[in-house]
């Protein structure tokens, strides 16, 4: 069925004044939306709170700029939160002009290898609609399971060196990379990269490279060394990059600090052996006490077919909280 019946597209045009630019200076009612679901609209968020100032229509809201129903980030990339509507929250959904105007205004916007992501219902709602304007995807992930790290007294690493002594080394090697690193990070952060989206980021200019910079002089590019055997780094010995995890996107938000981890890879040797959950316990850990505080939420979003890290994750205690999804273009 047509994502917009003919009876509808009289409605486009009072979706379209709906659709209201977000002026940098004036987000103080797409934040009190996105406070309703801070661990789902962590990303959107982050991205406004990188750039102090950003052009017309980078930032639009629906249903007006006080008290918005909806909201996105249409830069490169679209993501969009609360076109699904949120009743337990006494939102209602955006109408099909609503979602129209949104798509149509985004996808002029969109880059060769950018996305549509965000909650998964959210993304749902407006990718028929970009479809039937033209879009095509490259691959859609449908089901990427949000989790949330557990909070515990003594520390997740305590937790985990409990069953697994033989890590220490690893979990005592995390720590933020230095500037200085900077050439051992962007190998594994490339790879994973890769990994996950099927294309050298590299090959499209300083792009990536600079954010990889970013994280790394913010604090918030975590990284073990070792020797390039699995082993801890001793005099003289080589240095390797044996396992990373990027604090993604951050938010103190009114009920508490928000962290989003990206970017988590291990090695590929080392893979199977343990090393990966040690690390990853380390960050967390580091992450409470760095960023976001004992009250704060420590979130990722892995897919769904991803078995070995969903095992991976629960195994350190991590809680399905919600669903994102992807569509690569």
């Amino acid at each position: 069925m047509s994502f917009l019946r003919h009876r509808d597209r009289g409605r486009v045009q009072r979706g379209a004044d709906r659709l209201t630019p977000v002026p940098s200076d004036q987000v103080s009612g797409v934040m009190s939306l996105c406070a309703l679901e801070p661990v789902s609209a962590v990303g959107l968020v982050q991205q406004m709170q990188r750039w102090s100032r950003w052009g017309r229509g980078d930032v639009v809201a629906l249903g007006g700029l006080a008290h918005p129903i909806a909201a996105a980030w249409a830069v490169g990339s679209l993501m969009p939160f609360g076109l699904a509507g949120r009743s337990e929250h006494g939102l209602r959904a955006a109408d099909s002009g609503e979602i129209w105007a949104l798509a149509e205004h985004a996808r002029p916007r969109l880059s060769r290898r950018g996305s549509v992501s965000g909650p998964a219902q959210d993304v749902a709602a407006v990718w028929g609609a970009l479809s039937e304007q033209g879009q095509r995807s490259r691959h859609e992930r449908w089901r990427q399971p949000v989790l949330t790290a557990p909070h515990m007294g003594g520390g997740l690493v305590s937790a985990y060196l409990g069953r697994r002594s033989s890590q220490a080394w690893v979990v005592q090697a995390v720590r933020p990379a230095r500037p200085d690193e900077e050439e051992l990070v962007l190998p594994a952060s490339v790879d994973m990269f890769v990994g996950e989206l099927g294309y050298d980021p590299t090959a499209d200019g300083l792009g990536y490279r600079r954010h990889v910079s970013w994280l790394i002089e913010q604090g918030r590019s975590y990284i073990v060394l070792d020797d390039g055997a699995g082993h801890p780094i001793r005099p003289g010995s080589p240095r390797e990059v044996a396992f990373k995890a990027d604090v993604g996107a951050l938010w103190r938000s009114p009920s508490g600090g928000v962290a989003q981890l990206t970017g988590v890879w291990t090695r590929p040797d080392l893979r199977g052996r343990g090393v990966g959950a040690a690390a990853l316990a380390g960050v967390v850990d580091a992450v409470y006490r760095d960023h976001v505080g004992a009250d704060g939420v420590v979130s990722l979003y892995v897919n769904d077919y991803n078995a070995a890290a969903l095992a991976l994750y629960q195994s350190l205690g991590f809680r399905q909280v919600g669903l994102f999804a992807t569509v690569l273009l």
